[in-house]
């Protein structure tokens, strides 16, 4: 699979934007509780950019990327960074929404007592996460998800 780019690594705050971005298949990483200097370091080791909410990492005379994100909504944060990100239906739903780790196809016989009765009766493919052990399928809440993601770009 292709990874997107950028790689973002987002302030503990902006948890919503981090779940939004991987909806999206890109690689949203949050580390809680670290430190500003923690933080720069991780995002130039690993080559990702930081989406913050604070001014004074915003503003600091280290090299590094960065963008500070004003708006407290989530759906406007994902609009500041429009430009930099993409809707690519190849890749969506494609990271897990809480750990961010890449989701695999699994047979349906091997979650169906991990499942509700009633999704295991009507949906056909399954994704899980293999670090958490969430399991995905495409029910009303990828739709809404999706149909939030398709008028985003549409303004794009």
């Amino acid at each position: 699979m292709t990874q997107l780019k950028p790689r973002f690594l987002l302030d503990e705050n902006l948890n919503r934007l981090a779940k939004w971005l991987r909806m999206l298949g890109y690689d949203a990483a949050v580390y809680k509780r670290i430190s500003v200097q923690k933080q720069i370091n991780l995002a130039i080791k690993e080559r990702r950019l930081i989406l913050t909410r604070n001014r004074k990492t915003a503003k600091s005379a280290l090299k590094f990327n960065r963008v500070l994100i004003a708006e407290d909504n989530h759906i406007k944060q994902l609009q500041e960074i429009i430009d930099m990100i993409r809707y690519d239906e190849d890749l969506i739903f494609s990271r897990c929404l809480d750990c961010n780790k890449l989701l695999f196809d699994i047979d349906k016989k091997k979650i169906e007592e991990l499942v509700p009765e009633y999704v295991f009766k009507n949906f056909h493919e399954f994704k899980v996460c293999r670090r958490c052990g969430r399991i995905f399928w495409q029910g009303s809440h990828f739709d809404d998800m999706k149909n939030k993601l398709l008028q985003l770009f549409s303004f794009k």
